[in-house]
């Protein structure tokens, strides 16, 4: 399911099989975002500035978040790693220009330029791969 993270500033999208990925990428990007779906009428992650995300974690899907995050690992990394700068409807655009693209140095060229439009300096898309990179990491070292 494409996800739109609830956030104060620029718009990312981001690809998550379930509503407890989507919580766990909410839980470790930070208390400030939320989530909705974007594709139907599924609940999404409220956004919880004021605490109680590890109780709504909890009461939601019936364990704590580090055994959701080591159960999920795997799929919050690639959720983590999917997100696109933009509403959903520009990641459509995103989407089929990186499908054109076959070369690995002008793909990553393409990607690089259309996160740059971002006007918040909070990178939040950066710092979602380089989370996703290192659970990956972490993933193949255990």
């Amino acid at each position: 399911m494409i996800y739109e993270l609830i956030n104060p500033s620029d718009p990312y999208t981001f690809i998550a099989p379930d509503r407890e990925t989507a919580a766990l990428v909410v839980g470790i990007l930070g208390p400030a975002y939320g989530a909705e779906v974007t594709e139907n009428d599924s609940d999404g992650v409220p956004v919880m500035i004021l605490g109680g995300f590890n109780e709504w974690y909890l009461d939601t899907f019936g364990r704590d978040i580090e055994a959701g995050l080591n159960a999920r690992r795997k799929d919050l990394a690639s959720a983590l790693r999917s997100f696109v700068y933009g509403r959903p409807e520009e990641r459509n655009i995103y989407e089929k220009a990186m499908s054109a693209i076959d070369d690995p140095e002008k793909k990553a060229g393409f990607k690089k330029e259309w996160q740059n439009r971002r006007s918040s300096m909070n990178n939040i898309g950066e710092t979602a791969w380089l989370i996703g990179e290192r659970l990956d990491t972490k993933q193949e070292e255990d």
